[in-house]
């Protein structure tokens, strides 16, 4: 077995080409289905791990999960098995857009409405799995996708159920071993106190990881940071739930209400299921159900200075001064540029996920960002690392249409700085036509146009 690379056919019949994520546990790649020619995307594990009994477990519990979860808000599995060139794979629908967690990146924070429509949609699929015995105990804006729909609006997809809870019918089909609901699995900050401290988890346990998700998308932060020891003294010291009016006044003490009896510390205090949590949103913000406003609602460029909170609740709303965690700079030094005004985008643009190598001129090692947006003057990246605007770098990504990599050279236009990463907008300098026509063939693959801007 070898690592698997783009143009190799997985089990005869799963063309990859190209590279979506890879991490220490899996490889997340674009495949084409040689005989259906459908589009998809395959989950292999790196060789290394291949004969990891955990990590194996892993991919056969949320070809598990899926199987069992089939709902419009959960992302949907489409097959799976074990080939003798790549190992164990999965092959999931692939999905036009970007996950929350990158949204948030570039954002930091978003309207109320937007906020309400997204923990709706969550509540929705979680009450259907929680339903059928699924716990997902790994809910995260990084595991929540904004997906553009084949008629233009925009769903809320649930991925990456790769550490849920099964119920025991489901067990019995796979080794309990794998799966055990006192394990201390998923991400601190997002984990609720009983997963912290490694007791049984049920239904509200989800509750409460939405709880902290919504949080985040009003205010731009999470109340508890650090690593796990950190966030569990955090909560363990805590008296009461973190109050989302001390940062974000706008919202109403209704709905901050709600959010906040999802962040109750012990479980009998908070929603008894996502369900009963997703009514409360509804009455509590008094909105409808609706799509979210979130792929393409802008053809300007954000300043990099700390943004003004914008709402039509109410026009007076005061501006929200928000503390946030700089990203390091790749230069040493610290801050950004003063305010500049919004520039108006020439060009149209799409959702593009793909890792992204950004080399300075100064020498210093190439930094692994990921992209969340296309379009011929540039890129959207998220990056673990800042650059001071006006620097020139040098870009190596996947080609969008063929998989290849592609060498572009480009400056910063504009950064902005939170939760210890930055969102970076990236305009090309000097691209061949190569590279100009590898997107335009792609944007124009996907339909966009002027009138989703």
């Amino acid at each position: 077995m070898s690592e698997p690379l783009v143009g190799a056919i997985v089990d005869t019949r799963y063309e990859l080409r190209r590279l979506i994520a890879h991490g220490g546990m899996g490889l997340v790649f674009e495949a084409h289905h040689r005989f259906t020619r459908r589009t998809v995307v395959i989950k292999l594990l790196p060789e290394a791990n291949r004969p990891n009994k955990e990590a194996r477990g892993r991919l056969l519990r949320e070809a598990h999960a899926l199987a069992a979860v089939r709902h419009t808000g959960m992302v949907e599995v489409l097959d799976a098995g074990v080939c003798a060139e790549n190992g164990p794979y999965l092959v999931l629908e692939m999905l036009e857009g970007r996950t929350l967690d990158g949204i948030l990146a570039a954002r930091q924070h978003l309207s109320i409405a937007d906020t309400v429509q997204i923990g709706r949609q969550i509540c929705d699929a979680m009450a259907y799995a929680h339903a059928r015995g699924v716990i997902h105990r790994d809910l995260k804006p990084s595991n929540v996708f904004v997906a553009r729909t084949e008629v233009g609006v925009e769903a809320i997809k649930l991925i990456d159920l790769g550490v849920a809870a099964l119920s025991e019918e489901q067990l019995a089909q796979l080794d309990r071993k794998l799966t055990s609901t006192h394990e201390v699995l998923g991400t601190p900050e997002y984990m609720a106190p009983e997963q912290l401290w490694g007791r049984p988890i049920d239904a509200r346990t989800d509750v409460y990881a939405i709880g902290i998700s919504l949080f985040q998308c009003l205010t731009g932060e999470v109340p508890y940071v650090g690593t796990y020891p950190d966030v569990l003294v955090q909560v363990s010291h805590a008296e009461e739930p973190p109050r989302v009016r001390d940062v974000r006044p706008d919202v109403s003490p209704a709905l901050a209400k709600v959010i906040e009896q999802a962040l109750e510390k012990e479980p009998e205090s908070r929603f008894r299921s996502t369900g009963e949590l997703g009514r409360a949103l509804v009455a509590a913000s008094g909105l409808l159900p609706a799509p979210t406003q979130l792929l393409g609602t802008s053809a300007e460029d954000p300043p990099p200075s700390t943004p003004r909170v914008e709402t039509e609740d109410e026009p007076d709303a005061q501006e929200i001064k928000l503390v946030r965690k700089k990203a390091p700079r790749a230069d040493g030094t610290a801050g950004v540029a003063p305010d500049s005004p919004p520039r108006r985008r020439q060009f149209l643009r799409a959702p593009y996920t793909t890792p992204v190598f950004l080399l300075a001129a100064s020498g210093h090692r190439p930094v692994e960002a990921r992209s969340e947006e296309i379009s011929e003057e540039g890129m959207l990246v998220v990056s673990p690392v800042t650059f001071a605007l006006g620097v020139r770098l040098t870009l190596r990504f996947a080609s969008p249409v063929t998989g290849e990599i592609l060498v572009a050279p480009a400056r910063v236009r504009w950064a902005r700085e939170g939760r210890g990463k930055s969102a970076l907008g990236l305009e090309f300098e000097g691209v061949a036509q190569q590279i100009r026509q590898a997107v335009i063939d792609y944007i124009g693959s996907l339909g966009v146009g002027p009138d989703i801007l």
